[in-house]
């Protein structure tokens, strides 16, 4: 509680807590045993996602037969940077003398020249557009010439014509204010307290008259402007909070309340990039430029001149992609209006609200679009904004590319992706080993069957042996020709394998950061992270990898595994033998995997695989089989989908890394706690902080108690910052909606609505064909409960 507190009354402020805790815990410090203290601290610090720096001993003991221990300890929420030394100790002192390289970051002042225009909607005159749409000549005006890239231009046109004469706008410099809140009254109290400091400055200096009224003016002029200036940014902020109720999911909502609490308006999105030659990029042009030859050398694919792949054809076709009025006004009306607009400068408000007039318009373009088989050259124009991914955020290869492509292009897609779908779908053209972008389908579907079949084989008295293939670059570094060479093969019509042709050819991407861009770098391989069309691509040009081996997918993220099924009192001689087997398996399919991938011009990266035995036995299983002439030495755990699952199919890694996680969000809106309502802070505790402690809890809900009790004490800690008790009483005990959503998630399980290896794990319900009393009491779906002899 004193931590919520101290984080109130200084919200940026980094919490460090060191000293000597005399505190003993065997798996955090090493220690011998675990007391009362060592697990104290080790709450407390999973509950507010400290991380402690000092790991070797600390106390070197005078008496010969006792041990080392780790006693004195450095405890931050910011551990990165941090370098801790450990020295000997000083004078006759029994503890060691500890040095802590401490970093410091300056906020960044540089400001990024430029201005963006603002439309405001809300004084719009829609009734006035939607008539100007209506009766504008499109035919002759627009669609006259031959080339759909000039036809598609002039729509997108006219539609701007349009929002020039109804939409009100204004010119506001990019990056907005660094104090938003400073507004007329604040500028009167400020003058007022300049006024008065000048007054008295200036009698003190001639000591004329008395200066102890003006210095009493100016001390009340003071704390007046404070008054004034701390009402200002609480209202200003109240109004964020109350944006972020109405929207209490919105991600781009809630950072942005983050960032006002912590008041770094004009702080900028990215840190200082590192360069090749050790320099950095501060200004935004430096790292938009950085970022885009990055990203651009990373989609640009040299294939040697090599022939693509071929796949067996399948037996069906898909007929032509049909455009509609229908479907096109329906898929205006989905648009989400939060979104931003692409290059073209449209937003997705005006197309829906415009959606009858605009559809038919945008229906005719579409088709002329299809049937030459070309796409527009402004729809293959990218705004690429950079998304950090784990690990270092000063290294640009940690950022992810998400494009931001025009509205109409995506509209298209959206139409020709259903129907793509829906053909796959039908005719079962994509593996039943592929989990995702599918419909009924998600990663937790996935990690259910993969920790059943290594559950399974460790209660059989056997072992499993997985690996988690990573890809490089999966998404930028698609080869267009092997993708394309392979679309016939499905049955794809013509002219759509023309018109994806187009999509993927000649394309260019602009990064954007903190209103600067890059200059236009044009790229030859990869599917835009971003398009709609994108997902259901990649899942065609991966989709033979699959045919390799016993591999499971979630988009890249590609585990396949191996196992066996053992007896009780087997020998050593034959579980040896088993392992050996597995590993010759595992190697088998790599080589597969391997062999796919220089076909196809993919890139595995040996270095990040992930390689785990799961098994009971007290024998270690050493494992080393070989990829791409690396070996891979097995890990205790493996990741796999956000899951951290350990070598006997526990989740204790998992847990506390999630605990760690929400008590990190929990402590940015513990900084905004003062600022909101209750009902504010229980909806973004809902939204910002519950759902990470839930993620595929049906895999974890069986933990044992100790291991769930961390997250019992942060909603606990939730409903001290809520602070109502009417509020935080109804919130239902996460063990009850783990109990809830396991229940669900079987009960779609149950009726099929998953893949059909999944659906095959849920045995039949038992047809009793005499009536006794027992069977009386079943109902028709009751299944007995699977009996195991192993708490795993």
């Amino acid at each position: 509680m004193a931590t919520d507190f101290l984080l109130q009354q200084v919200p940026s402020a980094e919490i460090v807590i060191l000293g000597d805790f005399n505190a003993h815990h065997a798996e955090w410090l090493g220690s011998r045993l675990t007391d009362h203290a060592g697990r104290s601290v080790y709450d407390f610090a999973l509950a507010h996602g400290l991380t402690q720096l000092v790991t070797s001993p600390t106390r070197i003991p005078d008496v010969e037969d006792h041990t080392p221990s780790l006693l004195d300890l450095l405890l931050t929420s910011h551990p990165d940077g941090y370098l801790v030394s450990v020295d000997a100790p000083l004078g006759s002192s029994d503890h060691c003398l500890i040095r802590s390289v401490v970093p410091l970051t300056l906020p960044s002042r540089l400001r990024s020249a430029g201005c963006r225009r603002v439309w405001h909607y809300r004084s719009a005159d829609w009734d006035g557009m939607r008539s100007f749409f209506a009766s504008y000549p499109w035919g002759r005006v627009c669609f006259s010439p031959d080339d759909p890239s000039a036809v598609a231009d002039s729509v997108t046109d006219v539609v701007l014509q349009g929002m020039e004469l109804f939409i009100p706008s204004s010119v506001v410099p990019i990056g907005g204010r660094s104090q938003p809140w400073f507004g007329r009254s604040c500028k009167t109290a400020l003058r007022s307290k300049q006024e008065c400091y000048q007054a008295w400055a200036a009698a003190s200096a001639t000591r004329d008259v008395n200066t102890s009224t003006l210095k009493k003016k100016y001390n009340f002029a003071s704390r007046s402007f404070k008054r004034v200036s701390a009402k200002a940014k609480s209202e200003h902020i109240g109004r964020i909070g109350e944006k972020l109720v109405r929207l209490p999911s919105g991600t781009r909502a809630f950072w942005s309340l983050a960032k006002a609490v912590q008041g770094n308006f004009c702080k900028p999105s990215l840190p200082s990039l590192h360069r090749e030659d050790d320099s950095l990029a501060h200004d935004a042009k430096d790292k938009a430029d950085l970022l885009g030859s990055l990203f651009a050398s990373n989609s640009t694919l040299d294939d040697g001149g090599k022939t693509p792949p071929t796949i067996p054809r399948c037996e069906c076709s898909m007929p032509d992609v049909l455009f509609s009025q229908r479907s096109v006004r329906k898929a205006l009306l989905s648009l989400d209006i939060q979104k931003s607009s692409g290059p073209d400068g449209i937003p997705p408000i005006v197309l829906r609200t415009c959606a009858p007039e605009l559809a038919p318009v945008l229906t005719r373009l579409f088709r002329y679009s299809y049937s030459q088989g070309v796409v527009p050259n402004s729809w293959k124009t990218a705004f690429v904004h950079p998304i950090p991914k784990k690990g270092d955020r000063s290294d640009p290869s940690n950022y992810r590319p998400i494009a931001i492509t025009s509205l109409f292009s995506k509209i298209m897609e959206s139409i020709i992706n259903c129907q793509l779908i829906r053909y796959l779908e039908d005719h079962q053209l994509i593996s039943d080993r592929q989990y995702g972008f599918r419909r009924g389908r998600s990663a937790g579907d996935l990690l259910v069957y993969l920790t059943h079949r290594w559950a399974e084989a460790v209660e059989s008295k056997g072992e499993a042996l997985a690996v988690s293939l990573d890809i490089a670059k999966a998404f930028d570094r698609v080869w267009h020709k092997a993708l394309l060479s392979k679309l016939p093969s499905y049955g794809l019509p013509e002219k759509l394998c023309k018109w994806i042709t187009s999509f993927l050819v000649d394309r260019s991407i602009k990064v954007v950061v903190d209103g600067a861009c890059s200059d236009y770098k044009p790229i030859n391989a990869g599917v835009p992270q971003g398009c709609v069309l994108s997902p259901t691509l990649f899942l065609l040009h991966i989709n033979d990898m699959l045919l390799t081996g016993n591999i499971h997918c979630y988009a890249d993220d590609s585990t396949g595994d191996a196992l066996y099924t053992g007896r009780a009192n087997i020998s050593r001689e034959n579980v040896a033998e088993y392992r050996n087997k597995l590993v010759s398996e595992v190697e088998s399919l790599l080589n597969k995997v391997s062999d796919w991938g220089r076909l196809n011009l993919v890139q595995f990266n040996p270095q990040k695989t992930q390689v785990c035995a799961f098994t009971a036995k007290k024998n270690p299983f050493v494992v080393s089989p070989q990829f791409q002439g690396t070996p891979l030495l097995a890990s205790a755990s493996i990741g796999i989908l956000g899951v951290d699952i350990s070598s006997d199919v526990q989740f204790r890694g998992h847990l506390e890394g999630k605990a760690k996680l929400a008590s990190k969000k929990l402590g940015v809106l513990s900084r905004a706690g003062q600022y909101f309502m209750p009902a504010h802070r229980l909806l973004l505790y809902k939204a910002q902080v519950r759902p990470h402690m839930e993620y595929c809890s049906h895999l974890w809900a069986g933990a044992p108690q100790c291991q769930l009790l961390p997250l019992d004490r942060i909603q606990r800690r939730a409903a001290r910052i809520v602070d109502d008790r009417a509020l935080s009483d109804r919130l239902d005990s996460l063990a009850l909606r783990r109990d809830v959503a396991s229940l669900c998630i079987f009960f779609r399980i149950y009726h099929g609505e998953c893949s059909e290896e999944l659906f095959g794990l849920i045995p039949a319900a038992k047809f009793h064909e005499r009536t006794s009393r027992l069977y009386s009491r079943y109902h028709p779906h009751h299944l007995d409960d699977w009996r195991s002899t192993t708490a795993i």
